[in-house]
């Protein structure tokens, strides 16, 4: 199972789904800088962060980890996530 690396900087929030939002700018940060954003949800915690070609999710439920989504984009990230943890 991946995992966030310690060496990535937090960008802050990037994606929610309370509202379905996404950063306009999160895709292109996340592929061109060493960072992950963060993905508040009503279920879970994610950090979301590109690697190896593809966007990846370490998902959280009281702060501990309990699934890994990869995706060839965030809104396919939202998309699976909001499937499997639920979304607002």
């Amino acid at each position: 199972m991946k995992t966030l690396s310690k060496d990535l900087v937090d960008i802050g929030d990037v994606m929610s789904n309370f509202d379905g939002r996404i950063e306009e700018w999160a895709e292109f940060r996340l592929k061109n800088e060493a960072c992950f954003g963060g993905y508040p949800a009503w279920n879970f915690w994610g950090a979301v962060w590109f690697e190896d070609g593809q966007f990846h999710c370490m998902i959280k439920r009281y702060c501990s980890h309990i699934d890994t989504i990869s995706a060839n984009s965030l809104q396919e990230i939202m998309n699976i996530a909001c499937d499997r943890y639920g979304s607002a």
